[in-house]
């Protein structure tokens, strides 16, 4: 959203973390204790990162992915994002799985992917097939602690990313009106005083940098999270192949879809997060059959650009007429 074009009392921050860009909104009045807030919220995102990043070799959760086979006492946001990863596997019948972390690496997605260029990591080219994995890891609540078996990783990605912004808003809204836009992902809180909500819009797919993308449409998003995953923007060479980030579990490869985008609506941004992915995993057509099963409202892209909506859509675009 373009700060010029709306209220003054709508303060804005933008800043980079979690491999993306990140711009959170907050209205209030009293611009200084805006500005404190929002720097607030950045520190929570960063020190999330902190503990759930993949990339930093530090992390707790690359601490935990060390020692398979043994159990590991974790954080609470650890045991939050690790325990809601696994209910959406469950969920979405394991098309998303958090434990793909071992076929990603072998796709060449080996560190960040602002750092990796147009060329993923050497080496052979290895399907990592290991269906349904994400059963294997054990969870005890009472000590707080989480056993992974050898051979398996988690990659909490965009789960944490969204995990996180709901713990953002959740801060944010004590104050006022509250939208969270991380990396295209947006979360919002109650909508702004005298509006039915935030303005969004779902734009056109990635086609290059520095390419326009047009708004598609626009609704507004209020209490929920709109989610995008695709395979337009983050893509690299392997071995002389083109890859992508989002494996299929039951492939152990990146995912063959004939989906390019899907955007899903949901009241919670861990699940639309999730399910976003899961519907690019699945394709087309199962895709619609899982929405419309869990009465999700979506948007999926396929590979000839052509638009799909799901039923459950339609009030939120009535919404914006």
């Amino acid at each position: 959203m373009n700060p010029q074009m709306y209220p003054e009392q709508w303060h804005t921050h933008s800043f980079r973390a979690m491999g993306c860009q990140m711009a959170v909104w907050l209205e209030l009045d009293n611009e200084n204790k805006a500005i404190a807030l929002l720097k607030e919220a950045e520190a929570i995102f960063r020190r999330a990162e902190s503990r759930l990043s993949r990339f930093d070799a530090s992390s707790e959760l690359s601490q935990l992915n060390a020692r398979p086979g043994a159990w590991t006492l974790v954080s609470e946001i650890m045991w939050a994002v690790v325990t809601r990863a696994l209910f959406m596997a469950r969920e979405t019948a394991g098309l998303f799985d958090p434990t793909q972390l071992v076929a990603l690496e072998a796709a060449g997605y080996t560190r960040s992917f602002e750092l990796m260029g147009s060329n993923g990591a050497a080496g052979a080219e290895t399907a990592v097939r290991q269906y349904g994995q994400w059963q294997t890891v054990q969870l005890n609540a009472e000590e707080q602690a989480i056993w992974l078996p050898p051979g398996v990783k988690l990659d909490l990605g965009g789960i944490a990313k969204g995990y996180t912004a709901q713990r953002v808003i959740d801060f944010l809204s004590d104050w006022g009106a509250c939208l969270v836009d991380a990396g295209g992902d947006l979360t919002a809180g109650a909508a702004p005083d005298g509006w039915p909500g935030w303005p969004v819009a779902v734009a056109t797919p990635f086609n290059g940098l520095g390419a326009e993308r047009a708004d598609l449409f626009h609704l507004w998003l209020v209490d929920g999270t709109m989610a995008t995953s695709g395979v337009d923007y983050r893509r690299w060479q392997h071995n002389g192949r083109s890859a992508h980030h989002l494996i299929d579990p039951r492939t152990g490869l990146p995912a063959a879809t004939d989906l390019l985008t899907t955007t899903v609506l949901a009241k919670t941004a861990v699940r639309a997060e999730a399910w976003a992915t899961a519907a690019l995993v699945a394709g087309m057509s199962l895709a619609q059959q899982n929405l419309a099963a869990k009465n999700l409202a979506a948007a999926l892209i396929d590979q000839l650009g052509n638009l799909i909506l799901t039923p459950a859509l339609s009030p939120f675009l009535a919404a914006t007429a």
